[in-house]
């Protein structure tokens, strides 16, 4: 296809376990098989498809300009119905349906499906969300697969490109389920000495705007821009903090030393440089007083020597056993290498192996 809308694919989802917040219990996907933009609406009953499908068409057809010219989908009845076929006679839309079990036949919408379930599915996961915000979590996954490129696509685009004509811009994107505190805007003649800030959860993107989906502490959803992240998973750390008992620690033996060790040693020997450099300023001052005009160049005395990480395998390095015959024989312990061979072989003949 090389225009938008030549070709559109629909496939509706559903029903997942639990209603989302929003009671919706179906998502529908419309995908342009042209740039691949993919929209996603929810339904609480089957039946409502053709009236979001309506809105979804006005909308996408101001958006390109052009008309719909072909929609594939199953053979469903929610896409089969008279009101459907009658709404396509009247676009001129021509309506493509599949036979019955042969997916295959509609596979940009199929593979559409499970990808957004299975990435919704692994966000939830990630963070123990429960399952009635699996929908908030489709639409993340929505909202990232289209400004994501794709093999179906020409390199270095995305169809967020190619809908929209402009770049997309990642750099408000942020870990689903990440915590974050909401700057709370207050009056500045509040009085109240109440907090200036709420702890929050980011759950999603609004639809049209660069702001962030919160759930705070007491449940009540907003949408925010003026948010600060916890990008170090401050809570995580706090959680294992506190399931360690007082003084217990526990001791991990390498075998090499640790960079805060040598940093400990480097500081001592610091410490003993500057003992001896103070006495060299005071001889230097002390011939400065007596009327010498000749500056003295001062260098520490301290050897430098690299990180025991560093030496450490070059000295493993250059003891390394011989691989071939020729490198054993041409080395510095021939003697030995040749009396292991000789007693190698006299037990192969002694074994008749």
């Amino acid at each position: 296809m090389t225009k938008h809308l030549q070709l559109v694919h629909s496939d509706l989802g559903g029903p997942m376990s639990e209603l989302s917040r929003g009671g919706a219990l179906y998502f529908g996907t419309f995908t342009d098989d042209f740039s691949r933009w993919t929209d996603m609406v929810f339904l609480q009953n089957k039946s409502d498809l053709l009236s979001v499908y309506k809105k979804w068409l006005t909308k996408a057809q101001l958006h390109t300009g052009t008309k719909i010219k072909i929609l594939r989908s199953d053979n469903g009845g929610e896409h089969v119905s008279n009101a459907f076929e009658a709404l396509h006679e009247k676009n001129g839309t021509t309506h493509e349906t599949t036979v019955t079990d042969t997916p295959q036949k509609k596979g940009v919408a199929e593979r559409l499906n499970r990808v957004l379930v299975e990435m919704a599915r692994t966000m939830m996961r990630h963070k123990d969300f429960d399952q009635n915000l699996c929908v908030d979590a489709i639409k993340t996954a929505v909202f990232i697969k289209n400004r994501v490129t794709s093999r179906a696509l020409p390199v270095g685009k995305t169809p967020f490109d190619l809908w929209t004509g402009n770049k997309p811009n990642a750099s408000h994107m942020r870990v689903f389920g990440l915590i974050f505190c909401v700057v709370l805007h207050k009056s500045p003649i509040d009085i109240t000495f109440g907090g200036k800030a709420a702890k929050g959860v980011f759950f999603g993107f609004p639809d049209g705007s660069k702001a962030y989906k919160v759930i705070l502490d007491d449940g009540k959803v907003v949408e925010e821009r003026s948010v600060v992240f916890a990008e170090t998973h401050v809570r995580e750390v706090a959680e294992v903090a506190e399931e360690l008992a007082g003084d217990e620690f526990v001791e991990v033996e390498t075998g090499l030393r640790s960079a805060s060790d040598g940093e400990d040693e480097d500081a001592d020997n610091d410490d003993k440089d500057d003992k001896q450099d103070d006495g060299s300023d005071k001889s230097a001052d002390d011939n400065q007083g007596s009327g010498g005009s000749q500056d003295t160049l001062r260098r520490s005395g301290r050897a430098r020597r690299p990180p025991v990480e560093y030496w450490r395998p070059v000295s493993l390095v250059a003891h390394e056993a011989p691989t071939t015959y020729v490198q054993a024989v041409q080395g510095q312990e021939l003697a030995k290498w040749q009396t292991s061979m000789n007693e190698e072989m006299e037990a192969i003949r002694k074994n008749k192996t």
